[in-house]
């Protein structure tokens, strides 16, 4: 336990070192938000009676949760694999799921500040409203995307050799379920055959199960949504396990 709890402080010194982390998982989503809030945020949302700017928070939260899995854990797992400290873990107590514990809460903790971030800019800007149970049931499904997408952060790094080849993975992965899972757009305005894409993206039922409970609605109502990030987590972290690799 004490070596757990020695490598969570020593990956948390090392997270808030990388301002470019810092960058992409509190400043950039900000940017996002004001730039499309402002020239679409009061106009009206898909569902009647919401404007655009009511959604557009959770699908951001979202974002962060694939941005933290696929960019920051991905490629911060190969640097340490790169530079040895893995190796160096493998002759210590420290085992493989100890490693990805770590770097797990060094994840969530930066998803869960970027989605305070947002709302708290979000709230200063637009002036939402919103209820404390529906920020704690935001919170909850972000905590579940975590589970969801972080293995698959971790099964990429587990693929790739270089942080290069890791940037060009995780691009991969994002840019699709950024414009085809309801990021940066509502699905429904996206022609057919983009909207029969998205279906097959695990991202698309994440955002629909963020904007649902966010906007009101019971989590109750989402078994489907909860159902495939479930199975999408199952198989990932299988991969994840089976792809970790101590050394390049």
């Amino acid at each position: 336990m004490n070596a757990l709890v020695r490598l969570i402080a020593f990956d948390f010194r090392l997270y808030l070192r990388d301002w470019l982390t810092i960058f992409w998982m509190l400043i950039y989503p900000v940017l996002m938000l004001v730039i499309f809030g402002s020239m679409f945020g009061n106009q009206p949302g898909t569902e009647e009676g919401l404007k655009y700017i009511d959604s557009y928070i959770p699908a951001l939260c979202a974002m962060n949760v694939i941005s933290v899995s696929v960019f920051t854990l991905n490629i911060n797992m190969i640097t340490q694999r790169e530079s040895g400290i893995l190796r160096r873990y493998r002759v210590s107590p420290i085992r493989s799921a100890s490693v990805l514990l770590s770097h797990s809460i060094q994840g969530v903790f930066l998803v869960l500040a970027g989605a305070i971030e947002i709302i708290l800019v979000a709230s200063f800007i637009w002036d939402i409203h919103f209820s404390f149970s529906s920020m704690l049931l935001l919170f909850a499904c972000l905590l579940f995307g975590c589970l969801s997408f972080f293995c698959l952060g971790f099964a990429l790094s587990g693929l790739a050799k270089t942080p290069g080849a890791a940037s060009g993975l995780a691009m991969i992965v994002f840019f699709p379920s950024l414009f085809l899972s309801g990021i940066s757009m509502p699905v429904d305005i996206l022609p057919t055959f983009m909207q029969k894409l998205s279906q097959w993206l695990p991202m698309s039922y994440f955002v629909e199960l963020a904007q649902g409970v966010w906007l009101g609605g019971s989590i109750t109502l989402f078994g489907t949504e909860l159902a495939v990030m479930l199975g999408f987590a199952v198989v990932c972290w299988v991969l994840a396990f089976f792809l970790f690799r101590w050394e390049k």
